[in-house]
């Protein structure tokens, strides 16, 4: 037609596109779909090619809204005479489609490329979408959506208003119905005033005059002050009433005879349908009101067409066709998606941070987070994370411990074998001579360097590690792996279940005054289950006052709007429709997404919301659902669910319950070995099938969410809890007596405790059999290095134990109790440390029972500054081991004894020194106290020091060697450099000092001596003999051996004598005050107070001599 004519020749924007006119296209479509229907043998192959074809249609047809809406905008267009009328602009011979040349050739190809109105003149651009190219290809999944469909108006300025003109209400529905009218002939291929041709009859009418009987139907239908000029040609007025007569019988028969019976789509059946509604007398509730309503439903049937245009087969269970979950969308949360994400660019820069998340229950903190795992993965990082509950407070810092010792196997997973070799090496060169502390604390480390293997560490009278060890290896740890290329986020779920401990250790790591690693923790919490003063908020003012970059967020419930999204998806409704019924759930479930969805599932189960096949949607007992009382009570909803489920599947939902969030699938393996608890690994499988349980990995089996794992708990009657897991345990129990139960010893303890509790007494020999348990448990935390965990675990042995188990149970009593000493100390807790000490001291039968005891009660009456009492105590043990120390050394009996010591070591070489056999565990306790006895001299009784040291020379060139032996070789060295003796005396020093740090490789694993050796032999003797820079390397591997191993004493001194030696070596200034910064940080922490002094001193000093350096420079 010369409109379209002009109008290629006026669109200047797609000159290379072909336009077609409408209705040519449609028959086009009908007859490619007829051939291929003639073509394929494959029903399949034919049900495709008809699904694109409706996609394509559903395209057109979008177009065609959005043209009328903007042509809408203006009322000038629709009334000008030179542009048409109302009823020109609603023909359908007045739009064209506009098709790619390269794909008007191909009868398949997805070729539209927009929609053009002729009178008035507009055009739209429709950018394709990915659908059209991969929607119907092999292996997409259903819950695949489509990129957005974008449109675009050539022709129309930029600041066009699509709403600025008023819209009569009658108008619109005019215009609703006759797009309808266009609609039906666009998906059927069917003339609507033809529609007798298909039916029987004979009767037509042309859209021109359908069209123009709307507009006289509908100025009859506006009352006296909107109607027209009146028409005095009485033809007129009759064609008018026969049209409006024929336009409404038309309605009602597509209303009657609906597309739904031509095999249509429900979801396009319901768009033609509720355009034809609009205006009619009785106007149905989803009728549409404007052309708006009308493109967002189309626009969302091009979004997800697998979702919401084509009808699919719904999942069905117990005969209940189930609502389609989007389980891993994020309804409503775009703006806190942005800060999260924003967050962890950040880090990818090179900055570690934090981000805290707080909300109720079911708000949707861990789907937020999970969010942004993909892209996590795809910036090369690592994503590791925990969940916390009620069930595991005894043992949080152990957990998080076993976090970073899991992504040990994540980073061997996702690295190539050449980058496993470079770190394995960097991992080396940083822990060097404590490599072994690392392995205790990870064991997962030999993933990442298998080559670098140590001897067993003999884990209870190893290195004194305490909590401030485990911070500082782990800082190491994470600056090795963790990086700007490979940033480490770490989530840890439920914060308010975790203690003090835990969260200081992320407080530590994120703290690192290197700022060298990239860690993005994330911590979510209950904020209506935690207190203004918790734990949590305190980390949060330290880690702001540390300079951590922390942001925090809190999440209400989802907005109506937003939650009525989630249910359009669940649904597959358009969101306008269930709208009403998405305002009944907001009100009951305050947007709560988890406890919404519940909501939903339980009314299905309940059949108050159904799946009407008949009318291919979901109906609603509206009245019935408002007068429901479940407001705040979502662990009644889904208890209510589980006591519908069988014997077995709620007693393994019980038992995975009492274990916490999280159950290992060895013990289900175990408990199935047991009458009683048979079919749990049947009913753990089944639970998973209910979608209440999932497999995490290949050991654990995992509640979907914390509420589930809450209402499988309130399964066992208040009463029966206690009962219930006391028999778990034991059960478990009995059936690994006698085996090796580390891998479930802390379970087994947990759940007798839990039983226990608050229970009447047991019998004696039972209580014993719990405690040995708890002990048990206790060495297990030990040898984690978790003490606070064994320190719970040690105290509840002690007090299960009767009131006379120094006499019936001494060993138990004399171990458990030296443990828990042990564990207070390392977490701290010096006061009840030295108070279980005296109580070993009173109770334990032999010295050589209370030596252990002793040396725990010195170092810490050291660390008091008690040199004295200390002195004494020390003198009294050695005293009692058959020492005899005199009360005054002289300068006269000094010169004998060294000289003595020195013919001694004459003939000593690495290799006699290898050969010499191992001393014997007296000896040894003999040189760990005069170890202790000379520090505390070098302070009390500095004339004491050249016989302690010379003594412990003496006693190990009599009895073998040990690792002390070596600290007296080295103590023996420095004592003759410092007092600047004769040169050749100096020269021998040396070489038995390095003899014994060559020796000391033989002693690899037993890293609680090496930092004080470091310290002594670097600090003191090495700089005679070896190069400058190689001592303030060495001295910088003391001092990280001596803070990972909990020696903060020697670790310090190797701080104090690198920043001096460094100085001697001339080494940068800028790079020594940062190293003083570093040391001080640490100091800080650790409350070294002298060292801190010596380092401030230090640099001072160093900014004296910066200053100078800068005024002369100027």
């Amino acid at each position: 037609p010369p409109s379209l004519k002009m109008l290629a020749e006026n669109s200047n924007n797609h000159s290379i596109d072909a336009a077609v006119p409408l209705r040519k296209w449609i028959h086009d479509e009908a007859k490619k779909l007829t051939s291929s229907s003639a073509q394929q043998n494959i029903g399949s192959e034919h049900e495709k090619h008809k699904k694109e074809t409706i996609l394509r249609k559903t395209t057109v047809a979008y177009g065609m809204a959005e043209l009328l809406r903007h042509a809408r905008a203006t009322t000038a267009t629709l009334s000008s005479p030179s542009t048409g009328s109302e009823a020109t602009l609603f023909s359908i011979d007045n739009f064209a489609v506009r098709l790619s040349d390269e794909a008007a050739s191909n009868a398949n190809a997805n070729n539209i490329k927009g929609v053009d109105l002729i009178l008035p003149q507009l055009s739209m651009n429709i950018i394709e979408p990915s659908f059209l190219r991969d929607s119907f290809s092999d292996g997409v999944k259903q819950d695949q959506m489509g990129r957005y469909l974008e449109v675009e108006f050539p022709t129309l300025t930029e600041n066009a208003n699509v709403g600025a003109a008023p819209v009569s209400q009658s108008e619109e529905d005019c215009r609703c119905r006759s797009l309808g009218l266009i609609f039906y002939e666009l998906f059927s291929h069917i003339s609507p005033f033809h529609y007798e041709n298909y039916h029987g009859g004979t009767n037509g009418l042309k859209m021109e005059q359908c069209a123009e009987s709307q507009m006289n139907y509908n100025d009859a239908s506006q009352g006296p002050s909107q109607k027209k000029p009146k028409v005095t040609d009485a033809a007129s007025s009759n064609a008018g009433r026969e049209g409006r007569e024929k336009l409404h019988y038309v309605i009602q028969k597509f209303l009657q005879d609906p597309l739904v019976e031509l095999r249509f789509p429900s979801s396009i059946c319901l768009v033609v349908q509720n355009l034809l509604e609009c205006g009619e007398a009785n106007r149905p509730d989803d009728a549409y009101d404007s052309l708006d309503a009308v493109c967002k439903d189309l626009h969302l049937l091009l979004l997800d067409p697998i979702r919401f245009l084509f009808d699919f087969e719904l999942a069905s269970e117990n005969g209940n066709v189930q609502l389609s979950l989007r389980k891993h969308k994020l309804y409503g949360r775009e703006n806190e998606v942005s800060l999260i994400t924003d967050a962890f660019c950040r880090v990818s820069a090179g900055k570690s941070e934090a981000f805290f998340i707080g909300g109720f229950s079911g708000s949707g903190k861990s789907r937020l987070v999970n969010s942004l795992t993909n892209q996590v993965d795809i910036s090369d990082g690592y994503v590791i994370t925990h969940k916390f509950d009620q069930m595991s407070k005894e043992r949080p810092l152990w957990e998080v411990i076993s976090v970073f010792n899991e992504l040990c196997i994540l980073i061997m997973e996702r690295r190539t074998q050449q980058d496993l070799n470079a770190m394995a090496n960097s991992i080396n060169d940083v822990f060097r001579a404590d490599f072994s502390l690392l392995a205790r604390l990870l064991p997962y480390i030999d993933a990442l360097a298998p080559n670098f293997t140590s001897k067993e560490v003999k884990k209870e009278s190893g290195g004194k590690m305490n909590f401030q060890s485990i911070c500082f290896i782990l800082q190491r740890f994470l600056r090795v792996v963790s990086s700007k290329s490979h940033p480490v986020m770490l989530f840890l779920d439920d914060l308010q279940w975790c203690d003090k401990s835990a969260l200081m250790l992320i407080e530590g790591i994120l703290s690192d005054s290197k700022c060298s690693s990239c860690v993005f923790f994330v911590g979510s919490y209950r904020s209506n289950e935690v207190e203004d003063d918790h734990e949590i908020f305190r980390l949060i003012d330290r880690l702001g006052s540390n300079d951590v970059p922390t942001t925090t967020l809190s999440l209400e419930g989802l907005n109506s709007e937003d939650l009525n999204t989630m249910m359009s998806d669940a649904m597959c409704m358009f969101p306008r429709l269930c709208k009403p019924f998405s305002d009944i759930v907001f009100e009951k479930t305050k947007g709560n997404p988890f406890f919404a969805l519940e909501f939903l599932s339980s009314l299905v189960e309940r059949g108050l919301l159904e799946y009407s096949a008949c009318k291919r949607k979901w109906i609603w007992d509206e009245r019935r659902i408002c007068s429901m009382d479940v407001t705040g009570n979502v662990l009644y909803l889904v208890s209510s669910k589980m006591n519908g489920l069988s014997e077995d599947i709620q007693l393994a939902l019980k038992v995975a319950a009492c274990f916490g969030i999280k159950v290992k699938e060895s013990i289900i393996g175990h408990l199935n070995t047991i009458q009683d608890f048979s079919n749990v690994q049947i009913g753990i499988e089944h639970a998973v099938n209910e979608g209440l349980m999932a497999k995490v990995g290949t050991s654990d089996f995992k509640f979907v969410h914390d509420k589930v794992r809450e209402a499988a708990y309130s399964l066992i009657p208040d009463t029966e809890k206690k009962e219930f897991h006391y028999t778990l345990g034991m059960s478990l129990h009995s059936v690994n007596e006698g085996s090796n139960m580390d891998d479930i010893i802390f379970s087994i303890a947990d759940q007798i405790n839990h039983g226990m509790k608050g229970s009447p007494e047991q019998s004696p020999e039972l209580q014993v059999k719990v405690a040995k348990i708890n002990q048990k448990a206790g060495i297990k935390a030990v040898d984690c290095s978790d003490y606070k965990t064994a320190s719970s675990y040690l105290s509840n042995t002690l007090s299960l134990l009767p009131t006379n188990h120094w006499k019936t149970h001494y060993d138990l009593s004399l171990r458990s109790h030296f443990l828990l000493a042990k564990s207070a100390y390392s977490c701290g807790d010096i006061e009840k440390a030295y108070a279980v000490l005296q109580e070993i001291l009173r109770q334990a039968h032999s010295l050589s029972d209370k030596l252990d005891a002793y040396h725990l009660v010195v170092v810490i009456l050291y660390g008091r500054e008690a040199e004295e009492e200390a002195y004494m105590t020390t003198h009294d043990v050695l005293s009692q081991l058959g020492e005899s120390i005199p009360d005054v050394f002289g300068k006269k009996e000094t010169k004998a004894m060294v000289g003595a010591t020195s013919k001694m070591l004459n003939d000593v070489s690495e290799e006699s020194l290898l050969q010499m056999k191992e001393m014997d565990t007296k000896q040894q306790y003999l040189l760990k106290f005069y170890i202790i006895m000379t520090m505390i001299s070098f302070f009390a009784k500095t004339g004491m020091v050249p016989f302690f040291t010379c003594r412990m020379v003496q006693l190990s060139m009599k009895h073998g060697i040990c690792i002390y032996s070596l600290t007296g070789f080295v103590q023996y060295a420095a004592m003759v450099c410092s007092h600047n003796m004769l040169s050749d005396n100096i020269r021998q020093a040396c070489r038995i000092g390095k003899l014994a740090m060559t020796v000391l490789k033989r002693f690899d694993s037993s890293t609680d001596q090496v930092a004080r050796l470091f310290s002594i032999y670097y600090g003191f003797v090495a700089l005679y003999s070896e190069q400058a820079q190689s001592v303030v390397d060495n001295l910088c591997k003391g001092f990280e051996c001596g803070i990972a191993t909990g020696d903060t004493s020697a670790g310090s001194v190797c701080a104090i004598m690198h920043v001096r030696t460094s100085l001697i070596a001339g080494m940068n200034l800028h790079t020594i005050l940062e190293r003083i910064d570093y040391y001080l940080d640490i100091m800080f922490k650790h409350g070294n107070q002298s060292a801190k002094t010596h380092l401030l001193l230090y640099r001072d000093t160093i900014s004296i001599l910066m200053g100078k350096e800068c005024r002369n420079s100027s």
